[in-house]
């Protein structure tokens, strides 16, 4: 208890580092989505990539892992049965199921991950489910759910399924661990003069991605003063016009928002209540589920912990941009990933006093 306690003392601050260095503006202007891009596109892809590659693909198969799917695939079914029992459109089900299950394995969890348990391969079996299964499925549902974008355009191009394809299964978090799969499959031990560059440039993710979290989270610079306009609107991605997202009235459905269907079918059920349950089973639900498999699948104190964990991140930043995609339920992936990433620290501590 005390180390882990330690070791999320040591990401408190790193976050808070970033926060401040954002606060006091030591840095110049789109230092923060400099850092973020470094870390996103490099960083984590090398680091992932040789752990993976050096790591026994028996890992992945054993009931630690089993114990990741089945928590993923049950809370995800979960929610789907809730949103069915909730009468919610099937677009808007399937971003409400992604935003409760679906979580930031990425940007979150690789630091915790090597943070907490000083190796980022614990966190590769929830990438996996999220990238295998999730998704896919999530696609095939979106790509015929009335309320989401899916005709072909006037251009004559397919909706954007080949857009949302590209962005799960060719970004470079998803590349590297591919890579690496590879690699770990090949007969024989990658030598180490190949992957020492990786582990060289791997070791900035972590504090790389905990410092852009920390500044991320600094509130925004005023912007320069200028002729009064009219407010913001939505857009057609669910956004305003100033780029933020788009409450109370975000799009659901092309040419639908929030407060139109919210009209018909109430609030609660459109709008309020799948935030709710999303955030619900983010936070509270998935943790305790991982728990009770954890437990039951006779896991030791430290892979208990880690399956735990990794249930309990945040819902993942891909989740808004799928829901973007489709325009579809943005309101619903957009707040719940602010919520439940603003309860991720003291949901982590529990964790890690339960777990």
């Amino acid at each position: 208890m005390t180390a882990v306690l330690g070791a999320l003392a040591t990401i408190a601050v790193v976050v808070a580092a970033g926060w401040l260095v954002q606060v006091r503006r030591w840095l110049p202007d789109g230092a923060a989505e400099l850092l973020a891009t470094v870390a996103f596109t490099i960083a984590s892809p090398c680091l992932l990539l040789a752990t993976v590659a050096e790591a026994d693909l028996g890992t992945l198969l054993s009931r630690s892992a089993a114990a990741t799917w089945v928590t993923t695939l049950v809370l995800a079914a979960a929610l789907a049965l809730t949103a069915r029992a909730m009468r919610l459109p099937a677009g808007r089900a399937t971003v409400m199921t992604l935003s409760g299950s679906y979580v930031n394995a990425g940007n979150l969890g690789i630091p915790i991950a090597v943070y907490l348990f000083g190796s980022a391969i614990v966190v590769v079996p929830t990438m996996l489910v999220q990238l295998l299964v999730l998704a896919p499925l999530a696609f095939v549902i979106l790509d015929r759910a009335p309320d989401a974008l899916h005709r072909v355009t006037s251009a004559g191009a397919a909706g954007p399924r080949r857009s949302v394809l590209a962005t799960a299964f060719t970004n470079p978090i998803t590349v590297g661990t591919l890579v690496g799969l590879a690699l770990a499959a090949l007969p024989g031990s990658v030598p180490d003069v190949v992957l020492d560059p990786f582990h060289l440039v791997g070791a900035a993710a972590p504090p790389l991605a905990l410092l852009t979290f920390g500044m991320a989270l600094a509130p925004r610079r005023p912007a320069a003063p200028s002729a009064p306009t009219a407010a913001p609107t939505s857009a057609d991605d669910g956004t305003t016009d100033d780029g933020t997202a788009g409450p109370p009235s975000a799009v659901v459905a092309p040419g639908v928002t929030s407060s139109d269907v919210g009209r018909r079918h109430g609030p609660w059920r459109t709008t309020r209540g799948p935030i709710l349950v999303a955030t619900a089973a983010r936070a509270v639900v998935g943790p305790a589920l991982a728990l009770g498999v954890a437990t039951l699948a006779g896991l030791d104190p430290v892979a208990r912990s880690a399956v735990v964990t990794m249930a309990a991140l945040p819902t993942a930043q891909n989740v808004v941009v799928y829901a973007t995609r489709y325009r579809c339920a943005v309101d619903v992936a957009s707040r719940a990933c602010l919520v439940t990433t603003a309860l991720a620290a003291p949901v982590l501590i529990v964790v890690a006093a339960v777990a």
